[in-house]
């Protein structure tokens, strides 16, 4: 019996795996510095697209080619966050609702029940996520029948990808992959946020281009209603369109020659001046686009004033 005991004794102990120990120090330090910076970044990116594609769909609607105003990035950012800041802010609700659940059931639910929760949520993700992937990934073939839900078919694969890797991800640790993984996992991370972010960009890229349209139908219902604009200019311009009218000053020491009744200024951007007749619409409109110099002098009345017939 004694050797019996010193031969299970001497017998090598089973290996033990090492514990998934999260990264502390510098290491995390630099690890939530990498997350912030590309976040931003990514944010950035996606206003900037926003603000870009939006600005093409609108100056398209009133058949100016945007390439012409020399828009700034400080305008395109601006004209981004003004049409995303309602999206993003519905986003951001949505994650704390999600965050906040999270949180409140882990406190409220034992270790075991917690565990048991995420087993069960784990294949629930990835049979969510496979669907929306599904449903969405064809729609990049033929995007004509969903043109009536601007942005749902980038954020739903977005979406998709998010549940699909946090399945993936419960399974792994379920599986006990532990440090061996830690390559893997990184490429995994990279790979999951860059399909995010290409679902991200086909989101605002549809969004973009359907509230670029609808804006450029909003100004053009307010064209009635903007300021009469009456110009001045040393030389001829020759507008002509529907509603505009030139009158040449006679008097010999005027400065200005000839003047242009029956506009109205639709913006002013990288020195150019972007005019529309008063009667515009987009079926037959013409809009003019004039250097902005010292040979010319505007002048703004309430809508609908006329001038009066010699200058």
């Amino acid at each position: 019996m004694t050797t019996v005991t010193a031969r299970r004794s001497a017998s090598p102990a089973q290996p033990v795996p090492d514990p998934v120990v999260p990264p502390t120090g510098p290491a995390r330090a630099l690890r939530i510095m990498a997350s912030v910076v590309a976040n931003t970044t990514l944010l950035t990116a996606l206003l900037y697209f926003f603000g870009l594609v939006a600005t093409q769909v609108f100056f398209a609607h009133f058949r100016v080619h945007y390439t012409l105003l020399s828009q700034t990035p400080d305008e395109i950012l601006a004209r981004g966050a003004d049409g995303l800041f309602l999206p993003l802010a519905g986003i951001a609700i949505g994650v704390l609702a999600v965050t906040f659940l999270a949180r409140y059931l882990r406190t409220r639910l034992s270790a075991r029940q917690w565990s048991a929760f995420l087993r069960a949520c784990t294949p629930v993700a990835a049979v969510l996520g496979l669907a929306l992937l599904a449903v969405t990934l064809p729609i990049t073939v033929d995007p004509e029948p969903f043109r009536a839900y601007p942005g749902l078919p980038g954020l739903g694969f977005a979406v998709g990808i998010v549940l699909l890797a946090f399945a993936w991800r419960r399974w792994s640790l379920t599986a006990g992959r532990g440090r061996k993984g830690a390559a893997f996992g990184v490429a995994e991370s990279v790979a999951a946020f860059l399909l995010v972010s290409i679902g991200l960009f086909w989101a605002v890229g549809d969004y973009s281009s359907a509230v670029g349209t609808r804006r450029g139908f909003e100004v053009e219902a307010r064209v009635p209603g903007m300021p009469g604009v009456v110009l001045y200019s040393e030389q001829s311009l020759t507008l002509s369109g529907e509603g505009v009218r030139q009158v040449a000053c006679a008097g010999p020491d005027t400065a200005y020659k000839y003047r242009y009744d029956g506009l109205k200024l639709l913006l002013q951007s990288g020195g150019q001046y972007v005019f529309l007749p008063a009667t515009w619409h987009s079926s037959a409109g013409t809009a003019f686009v004039v250097p902005r110099t010292d040979s010319l002098r505007l002048e703004f009345g309430p809508p609908g004033s006329t001038p009066p017939p010699a200058c």
